[in-house]
């Protein structure tokens, strides 16, 4: 699946009310799904850009070669929190973060997608 897919995904939790999102276990799952996704789509985005041992190393390079700000940096290191522990997550912590993880991830890839065009329009 795509980035968007993924996006989309995680979006639909939005779109509801919050006691629509506790009482919708589908919907809650499609959610987490999206999130998982999103994250995969992410750590392959970082893969082509860099090496790296895990996902914190990962975060904190992308920073030191100012792909991506050190704020962003810390907004990714506390969702990669919440995903490691997703299931266990409160669903009203969920909810409440979505837009927040939505677009930090997607703040992420499009700072990446413009290094790797910069790194590319160089060496041509």
């Amino acid at each position: 699946m795509s980035f968007w897919e993924y996006y989309k995904m995680v979006e639909d939790g939005t779109l509801v009310k919050l006691e629509e999102f506790k009482r919708n276990q589908e919907l809650k799952e499609r959610v987490k799904q999206g999130i998982l996704g999103m994250i995969k789509v992410l750590r392959d985005e970082i893969s082509i850009v860099i090496s790296y041992s895990s996902y914190e190393d990962a975060i904190w390079k992308l920073m030191k070669m100012n792909i991506i700000s050190p704020l962003l940096a810390q907004e990714l290191m506390d969702i990669y929190s919440l995903v490691e522990n997703l299931d266990k997550i409160d669903d009203e912590i969920l909810y409440g973060m979505l837009v927040r993880i939505m677009e930090d991830i997607e703040e992420a890839i499009i700072s990446i997608n413009r290094y790797k065009k910069e790194k590319r329009s160089l060496m041509s």
